[in-house]
């Protein structure tokens, strides 16, 4: 802390107040930056979060630019802060010396002295140890002092929730500290003088039973004992008139011991009109002498995990601090009961004055009224039934009296609000509460513990204490799977494993493929009457209609993950409201968010809102629902590829129209990035878009597994398989016509990229059906989606009868695909056809031109991609060129190319063409003779195969190893790998080999 601000003070009780180390006091600005003041000066020397302050300063729903609002004020705080002490050094350093900054939020770099409220609590604790140590002289001292500090209202004018609780609170303090403090002076001897200070505390708190009974005390030992009767009249007619409630038992007591003269009870007045103290010391509360509660249910005996949670949990509650409060949060049936049950027994021995618990939420889901929770707690503190105060701020207070002298622990469970829960916190310092709860953001505490699911480990070990070790032991690969089945959540794991204990005969596996299937997976998870769809059932209840509908909807479409702008053209909302909904989801924990503006659902939640969205929403509006789902996806893909492919303007010319602008894809290498991020997603909506049965969500996948292929160098084409192949029948079906054709190039694209059997024939089908459908040679005028998908689709094939040895057959349809690109005019498009006729030229034994003239070729047409800086076009002709160097014998030059063209690939992030070099490369230094060079690079071609999950990747990876391997001796593994290059190869062609050209 700067030296200048060691005797800089914040005042709070009063208006709030800046006091710098030279200078005149300040107001700190408008009452928003003053409420930003004054939380960070409550916990001075402790970081405040952004979001704590924001909770703090607006109730449930903040505005969007709250961050914003919080920074500013800050801003504003520091100007004021350098205003009033100009001597303090360099504008910058005085501000950031007395509020610093983190990436959290901030720090009042202040010690407690410097703040009133804080000083004020030390000031009371103080007096209260000295009253314990037997000198009441001194505790009232220091309560004197701690008075002496208010200045008037507590936060004078501040506003938001966290400004009015805090006023609440030192409210409440002070007016302990007035009655404790009126009750030590009588301690003291000093009745007489006390009776002017005890009737103007009474005009401040005319309700405090206290304050009556120390005015009837101090009267009757000032010799006034027919003043003190009347006191007590004017005391009962004011609790029965204001608040419906007789006199307590301890007004009563002292009422009779006054008729009785009781010297014992009361002390004797002296002549003087002193009272010599007889032991009575201030009057006592009204309660009978209570027994100790012990209200904690027992722990659980199968609680697992969770060791991080109660090491952090333990402290808070035993470390020392006062007003200790621990909140664990978290979605229904992820175990926070469990947790607090546990953690309450474990700290229980810090509270020897007892331990009380409440279920706040009704066998029937509803919330508890507070009231009715308080009349368990003040039973089990003695008091009777008939001396219950009727409202539930007198029940409030009178619990808080009962708990002022003693250390309990309170233990909140299934909390649903904050208003809820204060009127059931403790007041004293000694006492702590813990509680769980859904979500309960705005609550203060010392520590808030957001509960997930169990650890895989932790997971699989809670289901064998249920189920039985034995079980675990036996299929522990089943178990594992049915642990994540479960979504680690410990209610569905406790179903699950009761399940299989009650089943003795059932295996693992048994119970894994009934959980397996969506529609009996809630069903299946079943402890007695409670399941997990109940639990979710208490958290969807309490919706609102707008987002209960939400909920889901935003289930419907097969998102792994969606971001603010996908689920506004989900729910066909704008992104603001869109963005409201989502966080109140949150809040409700019936969604999750890893990062900001990045949402998902749990497993289980997503199975149950899919659910109820099949039984509360129409067929009607769930296809609408994947159609937009389809429309987002679509209009993001065509972002992806025109922010990052050459030929971006013809290849989505002809596009579906679509309703979305789709997601923020970034540019260039961002965009192919996001495709493969989103790879997961575009297949689940494809695939659901699919079986959908509506047209216009089967044209939009269509049209986006059309354009998929432009990503093959990121992204592995043959996941994409079992969705495109199921659009051709539905493209049939319901689309016909270009889309129809569409669907069928795309699966024949798709196709050649994955390893089911007889995949390369199946691709040839579908590609002839293109022709079929288009003709080899529409003409450019007839729209760009006929004469593209003819024009690739005779390249597609042309690769194909590549693959299988075809060349006559390869050539023929490179020559007609360049005929049809010609006719364009397009010179760049003549260009990439032209780079698959040079390759079957490099490739085939009869070529019809020498390889000299290849490379020439190859170089004229590098050139021209070089130009129009196409580089993944460029890396393929370069690498043709290799290999018309590698075919002519060029060993050692050819080795030289690839490595060029792999530093390219590498620099560029294509990754495909990257993998393709490397076993390329390996041939080429295998034929020089340097066979450790041809082995390395070999291993690293089948690494990349494997990553790019490519089958005829993967089939040349092994056997460029393979052949590397044998040429250092090594046969074992050289044999192996080359079988399983060879078994690659066959599976792609099928039984039934390749066709004939």
């Amino acid at each position: 802390m700067s030296a200048s601000h060691q005797s800089a003070h914040i005042l709070l009780l009063g208006p709030v107040q800046f006091v710098p180390a030279r200078g005149t006091a300040v107001r700190p600005g408008a009452p928003g930056p003053q409420a930003v003041l004054a939380a960070l000066a409550l916990r001075a020397g402790s970081l405040v979060t952004t979001d704590e302050l924001i909770d703090g300063l607006y109730h449930d729903d903040p505005p969007s630019s709250a961050r914003r609002v919080v920074v500013n004020y800050v801003h504003r705080l520091r100007t004021r802060i350098d205003r009033a002490d100009p001597g303090a050094g360099a504008a910058g350093e005085r501000a950031s010396a007395v509020i610093g900054t983190t990436d959290d939020g901030y720090v009042l770099r202040l010690p407690e002295e410097s703040v009133d409220a804080l000083r004020f609590g030390v000031l009371t604790a103080r007096a209260r140890r000295r009253a314990r140590d037997g000198d009441p002289a001194a505790a009232a001292a220091a309560l004197e002092e701690a008075l002496g500090m208010w200045r008037g209202p507590a936060l004078a004018g501040l506003p938001g929730p966290a400004a009015e609780d805090h006023r609440r609170a030192l409210t409440e303090q002070r007016a302990s500290a007035v009655e404790h403090r009126l009750e030590l002076l009588l301690e003291c001897g000093r009745s007489a003088e006390l009776v002017p200070d005890i009737l103007r505390a009474l005009e401040a708190y005319p309700y405090r039973e206290r304050l009556h009974g120390a005015l009837m005390l101090a009267l009757y030992r000032s010799g006034r004992g027919a003043e003190a009767l009347l006191a007590f009249e004017d005391a009962r007619r004011v609790l029965a008139d204001e608040l419906g409630i007789d006199a307590g038992p301890a007004l009563r007591e002292l009422h009779a011991a006054i008729l009785a003269e009781d010297q014992a009870f009361l002390g004797a007045p002296s002549p003087a009109g002193e009272a010599v103290p007889a032991g009575a010391g201030p009057v006592r509360p009204d309660v009978r002498e209570p027994s100790t509660p012990a209200q904690l249910p027992p722990a659980p005996y199968d609680f697992t995990g969770r060791q991080e949670q109660m090491s952090a949990l333990v402290p808070a509650l035993t470390g020392g601090a006062e007003h200790a409060a621990a909140v664990i949060t978290g979605m229904g049936g992820v175990g926070k009961t469990t947790l607090a049950l546990r953690t309450a027994h474990t700290v229980a021995a810090a509270y020897p004055d007892g331990q009380l618990y409440a279920n706040l939420r009704g066998p029937d889901g509803a919330p508890c009224d507070p009231a009715g929770v308080l009349t368990g707690f003040l039973a089990a503190l003695g008091v009777p039934h008939e001396r219950f105060p009727a409202s539930l701020a007198d029940r409030s207070a009178l619990f808080r009296t009962l708990l002022s002298r003693r250390a309990v622990l309170v233990v909140l469970d299934n909390a649903t609000s904050v208003a809820q829960v204060e009127p059931l916190l403790p007041g004293a310092a000694r006492c702590a509460v813990l509680i769980t709860a859904r979500a309960l953001a705005a609550m203060p505490a010392t520590l808030t513990v957001p509960l997930v699911g169990l650890g895989p480990e932790d997971a699989v070990e809670l289901i064998g204490k249920v189920a039985g070790a034995r079980r675990v032991d036996e299929e522990p690969e089943a178990v594992a799977a049915l642990a994540a089945a479960c979504g680690h959540l410990p209610l569905a794991l406790r179903a699950a494993g009761a399940r299989l204990a009650a089943r003795p005969a059932w295996s693992v596996a048994t119970l894994l493929e009934r959980v397996s299937d969506q529609a009996r997976l809630l069903g299946e998870l079943r402890v007695g009457e409670l399941t997990v769809e109940a639990v979710f059932e208490l958290s969807t209840s309490q919706l609102p209609p707008r987002q209960a509908r939400a909920f889901m909807a935003l289930s419907i479409p097969h998102y792994a993950e969606f971001d603010v702008k996908g689920a506004a053209a989900v729910l066909d909302l704008p992104e603001q409201d869109a963005e409201t909904v989502l966080e109140a989801l949150v809040d409700a924990v019936l969604l999750e968010t890893r990062a900001p503006g990045r949402y998902h659902f749990h497993d289980l939640v997503g199975a149950y809102a899919r659910a109820k969205a099949r039984a509360e929403l129409t067929e009607r509006e769930r296809r609408a629902v994947v159609r937009r789902a389809a429309d987002y996806i679509c209009a993001s893909v065509v972002a992806a590829v025109r922010a990052s492919q050459p030929l971006a303007g013809p290849l989505t010319a002809d596009i579906h129209p679509r309703r979305s602008a789709g997601a923020d894809v970034g540019t260039g290498r961002e965009a192919m990035l996001w495709m493969r991020s989103a790879l997961p997603t575009v297949v689940a909506v494809v695939e659901q878009a699919a079986a959908s049965g509506d047209a216009d969500a089967v044209a939009l996948a269509v049209d986006t597994v059309t354009l998929v292929p432009c990503f093959e160098d990121i992204v592995p084409l043959g996941s994409f398989a079992q969705a495109a192949t199921a659009l051709v029948p539905a493209a049939v079906e319901h689309c016909g016509g270009d889309i129809a054709g569409t669907a069928y190039y795309a699966a024949g694209v798709v196709l050649q990229k994955h390893s089911s059997p007889d995949s390369l024939h199946r691709s040839r089908a579908h590609l002839l059906k293109v022709l079929e459908i288009f003709g080899d040679a529409p003409a450019p005028g007839g729209g760009p989606r006929p004469f593209l998908l003819a024009l690739f689709t005779l390249a597609m094939l042309a690769h194909l009868e590549l693959q299988f040895g075809n060349y006559a057959a390869a050539r023929a349809y490179a020559e007609r695909s360049v005929a049809v690109a010609e006719v364009s005019g397009d010179r760049e498009l003549v260009a990439r056809r032209r780079t698959l006729l040079l390759q079957i030229e490099v490739e085939d034994p009869d070529r019809r031109m020498d390889l000299a003239r290849i490379g020439a070729q190859c170089r004229e047409l590098s050139g021209v991609f070089t130009r129009s800086e196409d580089e993944k076009w460029l890396i393929r002709m370069l690498m043709t060129e290799a290999e018309s160097v590698l075919r002519g014998g060029g060993h050692a030059e050819a080795a030289r190319l690839y490595r060029r063209v792999l530093e390219r690939a590498r620099h560029s992030g294509h990754a495909r063409n990257e993998t393709e070099c490397l076993f390329r490369l390996s041939e080429a230094l295998l034929a020089t003779g340097d066979a450790e060079g041809a082995l390395g690079t070999a291993r690293d071609a089948l690494a990349g195969a494997r990553l790019a999950q490519e089958p005829l990747l993967t089939a040349h990876g092994h056997q460029a190893l393979g052949e590397a391997l044998r040429a250092v001796r090594e046969e074992a593994e050289a044999a192996a790998h080359l079988a399983r290059a060879e078994e690659l190869y066959r599976a792609l062609r099928g039984p039934s080999g390749p066709p004939e050209a």
